[in-house]
C-alpha cells in the first residue's frame, strides 16, 4: 500500500520557505489488537457518546468542543470558530531556533516523522536548510499543530530528508533524581 502524507505545509526559514510533507517514521500496524466483544453474541461493541444528565446517546451532529470555565460554566467552540483562530503552526513549521544536536536529550524526544520536499520546486530551498544544520551539527526548533495540538518540534537533518520529532514539555517529564530517589528508598524499604 502507498503512504500517504500524515500532514502537507511550509518549511520556512528567515525568507526560504519551501512545500513540505511528513510521514510517520513508525508503524503500529504489526501491534496485536483486540476488540471489546459482547460475550453473549460475540458482537462488536460500539461506544457511544451519552449526555452525562440525561444519560441518552448524542448525535455527532449534537457534539461540540467545550472548554470549562467554571463550575457547570463552559465556552462554547464550534469547529469553524476553531479554524478561524487556528495558529501559523498550522501549516507552517517556521524555525525559530537553532541548538546543538547533543543538547536535546533523548527523554524529550516523542514522536517522530519524515519530512521532505513536496514538489520539485521546493527541493533546493529544502536542501539548503538541511543541508546548513548538517553542517553545523544543529538541529531547528519550532511549533507545529497536530491533531488540533501544537507541539514543540525539533527538526534534525538525516540523510535526504529531514527527521521531524515532537517534543515533550517540561510538565510531561518527571525530574529525574526524584523519581529514582523514590524507587532506591522503596527498594530500601523491601530488603
Amino acid at each position: 500500500m502507498a503512504l500517504r502524507p500524515y500532514w502537507k505545509g511550509y518549511l520556512k526559514l528567515s525568507l526560504v520557505t519551501c512545500p513540505v510533507q511528513m510521514m510517520p517514521a513508525t508503524s503500529e500496524n504489526e501491534k496485536v489488537r483486540f476488540h471489546t466483544l459482547n460475550r453473549q453474541t460475540q458482537n462488536r461493541v460500539v461506544s457511544h457518546y451519552v449526555d452525562a444528565v440525561t444519560g441518552k446517546e448524542v448525535r455527532d451532529e449534537d457534539e461540540v468542543k467545550g472548554y470549562q470555565r467554571g463550575e457547570n460554566d463552559y465556552a462554547i467552540l464550534e469547529d469553524d470558530e476553531l479554524e478561524n483562530v487556528a495558529l501559523e503552526s498550522t501549516k507552517t513549521i517556521d524555525i525559530s531556533t537553532f541548538t546543538p544536536r547533543d543538547s536535546i536529550e533523548w527523554i524529550w524526544l516523542d514522536t517522530p516523522y519524515y519530512l521532505s520536499p513536496d514538489d520539485p520546486v521546493g527541493e533546493e530551498a529544502f536542501s539548503v536548510i538541511r543541508d546548513a544544520m548538517g553542517a553545523e551539527n544543529m538541529v531547528g526548533i519550532s511549533r507545529l499543530v497536530i491533531s488540533r495540538r501544537e507541539r514543540a518540534v525539533m527538526l534534525e537533518p538525516r540523510g535526504k530528508g529531514i527527521v521531524l520529532w515532537t517534543l515533550r514539555y517540561g510538565d510531561e517529564v518527571r525530574d529525574e533524581k526524584t523519581i529514582l530517589r523514590q524507587l532506591m528508598t522503596k527498594s530500601r524499604k523491601r530488603s
